[in-house]
């Protein structure tokens, strides 16, 4: 055998082995395995830094049906405590997909409730009874709001599965309070799972 031949054959064993090595380590043959704390705990720390002030949670993690990856659901809320806050669920498969979304579901954004289908009355969650309770222009939230400007006014909700309120018993409500630093008082509203409200 010439030296060519020798070079030839050599650059062949070369591109097999290597070929053999890319493959063994695409099929998670020899790949690193993420455990599931491991890939929450990614997942929440890239939700963070994607999205700075953003209240993250992770709502459900189970295994992907991709090999070696979790399907891991997270809720975003941006600007939680603000009479308007934006609340998503986004969908990861990690580590197949990496840090690339979807989002499953679009509960509030710009004021507006929304349920898969569109816009909807039911009050699930805290920043959709939020919403409703500033989007249905109620005066004493309104006349709140714009005293004290929309930037220094806080906001939270509860739920209560029964609640006694303004001298009345209620089922299923949210108490939406807010507050500002700059006032001495509080403007509370209880909002129905159905829409409707009580001042």
């Amino acid at each position: 055998m010439d030296l060519l031949e020798k070079s030839v054959v050599f650059v062949v064993v070369i591109i097999a082995i290597v070929g053999a090595a890319f493959y063994l380590l695409s099929s998670g043959v020899f790949g690193h395995h993420v455990t599931e704390q491991q890939a929450t705990a990614l997942v929440k720390y890239d939700m963070q830094n994607s999205n700075p002030g953003a209240e993250i949670n992770i709502t459900n993690v189970t295994p992907s049906q991709y090999a070696g990856s979790w399907h891991i659901l997270a809720s975003v809320i941006l600007n939680a405590t603000s009479p308007c806050p934006s609340y998503y669920i986004y969908s990861f498969d990690y580590p197949q997909y990496n840090f690339v979304y979807r989002v499953v579901n679009t509960y509030t954004d710009n004021c507006t409730i929304y349920s898969g289908a569109g816009n909807q009355t039911v009050i699930g969650s805290g920043p959709a009874a939020i919403t409703q309770s500033y989007d249905l222009h109620i005066p004493s939230v309104m006349s709140f709001v714009r005293e004290y400007g929309y930037a220094n006014v806080r906001t939270h909700a509860g739920y209560y599965g029964s609640i006694a309120y303004s001298g009345a018993n209620y089922s299923d409500a949210w108490l939406v309070n807010y507050t500002s630093a700059k006032a001495n008082t509080t403007v509370s509203v209880l909002v129905f799972t159905n829409g409707t409200y009580v001042t």
